[in-house]
């Protein structure tokens, strides 16, 4: 008997066990809306062209109404049926880029596509044009063309 063991004290019973409750396998918190992420980063943004920047966004939105807003690359991107297709850059202080892109993935061209009669785009290669504001002018007078040139490279990088 192992030492200071009291004899007169009897066993204590053995608990009944309970069976475990059932729970379900837990989940994930369901994603923020894309919407959420760009308030935040627009809460944020402190680029001097703001509202060239604001400007440009409700154009392109309304250009689209599919279009699906997020942030990539630190600034607002536009996917469309699943695929990054338009970007801002904003990483100069003096202006805006809107990049036309084909996604992340290099897509293989045969030439330039092409969508841009309008002027706005200098070509970066044959599957990436730049459209360059740098003041609400030259905003103000895309306004009339940037919606058809979006729904054009929509169209036509979209396979």
């Amino acid at each position: 008997m192992p030492k200071n063991a009291d004899s007169s004290r009897s066993p204590r019973p053995a608990k009944a066990r309970r069976p475990a409750a059932r729970t379900q396998a837990p989940t994930a918190a369901p994603a923020a809306p894309a919407g959420d992420a760009v308030a935040r980063w627009l809460a944020g943004c402190r680029h001097t062209l703001r509202a060239e920047l604001d400007m440009l966004r409700q154009i392109v939105a309304a250009a689209e109404p599919s279009l699906v807003e997020g942030i990539k690359w630190n600034a607002p991107s536009y996917a469309f049926a699943g695929d990054d297709r338009l970007t801002f850059n904003l990483s100069a202080k003096d202006r805006v880029r809107l990049i036309f892109h084909c996604g992340v993935k290099k897509r293989a061209t045969k030439g330039r596509v092409p969508v841009d009669d309008r002027g706005l785009l200098e070509w970066a290669a044959d599957d990436r044009g730049i459209a360059t504001f740098r003041t609400a002018a030259e905003v103000a007078a895309a306004r009339k063309s940037l919606p058809q040139l979006v729904r054009d490279w929509l169209a036509a990088t979209t396979e």
